[in-house]
């Protein structure tokens, strides 16, 4: 993920290199910087050069799509239109986005056919909801695309680090709303509770719950270990703090986001719930000798709050 480029304007020149190389622009990023600008900007114009301009555009698909050319979807799938839809060499394939998005809504599918027994009809119209989400959302990210096909911004002028800032926020704009595709508020999403009949709705909702319940508590036993490590707690004090986290079970993600494990992002989970729970009651239970590590424990996992739910661990309401 990149980030936002900010220091003296001295120092563009040599971030900007920095994100050429990570949107796939120069032949490779181990060679000594003088010589690979040299080569990557033979014939440009003199600005870009002396490497003052960034490609939104390029940026803008290495960072949202992953691959330098946007969308690339199978055509059986997508037809090839205002989507923004383009055949790969064969049209074999999807690109890295499209893929990882089939595969959380192939798994989430999967999971609720395992749990309700789905026949053919209800098998087709969750089928049907999850390409109708995949459809609206490359159709809202394409429209912000274009915004930026074709940019280049100057950056050593304050109107195109603003430009690259406005830019920043639209990709992670971008990249959440790949992310939350199936959540709530998505038509598959929506779609459960009309085409589950009762019983299946009761047994999906418990199933996921269990699930839940069963991450949630996986996950708070190890964050338990860091804190024993630091605080030293005896056997009564760390029941108390274990029981005052699994009561305040947050909206895990249930089927993951299918990429790897993100242990960092997890461990700051637990201690930002740690500042969500009842602060008298936590306090009484660490004592005073430990309460102020306790606290600096919590006070690190509230302030990356934005961050952690930039990682897709949460279930999201879509807006």
């Amino acid at each position: 993920m990149m980030r936002s480029l900010v220091g003296p304007a001295g120092a563009a020149a040599r971030i900007v290199v920095a994100v050429t190389i990570a949107a796939g622009l120069l032949p490779g990023a181990a060679r000594a910087e003088d010589d690979a600008v040299r080569e990557a900007v033979a014939g440009q114009p003199q600005d870009e050069q002396e490497g003052n301009l960034a490609d939104l555009g390029a940026n803008f698909d290495s960072n949202v799509f992953e691959q330098t050319e946007g969308w690339v979807i199978r055509p059986n799938n997508l037809a090839r239109g205002p989507l923004g839809g383009v055949a790969g060499a064969g049209g074999e394939a999807d690109s890295p986005a499209v893929a990882r998005v089939r595969a959380v809504g192939a798994a989430r599918l999967a999971r609720v056919e395992r749990a309700c027994d789905l026949n053919a009809s209800q098998q087709r119209k969750l089928e049907l909801a999850i390409e109708s989400d995949i459809r609206r959302c490359i159709a809202e990210i394409e429209e912000t695309r274009r915004l930026y096909a074709g940019t280049r911004v100057n950056m050593r002028s304050p109107e195109g680090q603003q430009q690259w800032n406005r830019f920043q926020q639209d990709v992670q704009r971008c990249r959440r709303r790949l992310m939350t595709l199936f959540d709530e508020g998505s038509l598959f999403s929506e779609s459960l509770s009309t085409v589950l009949d009762e019983g299946q709705l009761s047994i999906l909702t418990a199933e996921s719950a269990a699930r839940r319940s069963f991450r949630w508590k996986s996950l708070v036993a190890k964050a338990m270990l860091r804190l024993d490590d630091t605080l030293a707690l005896t056997q009564e004090q760390h029941t108390e703090v274990e029981r005052l986290l699994l009561e305040k079970e947050p909206a895990l993600r249930v089927d993951g986001w299918l990429r790897q494990r993100n242990e960092q992002g997890e461990q700051m989970l637990v201690f930002m719930v740690l500042a969500e729970v009842d602060q008298k009651a936590l306090r009484a239970a660490v004592g005073e000798d430990r309460w102020k590590t306790v606290v600096m424990f919590a006070n690190q996992g509230r302030s990356m709050r934005s961050w952690i739910q930039g990682q897709g661990l949460l279930e999201q309401k879509r807006k």
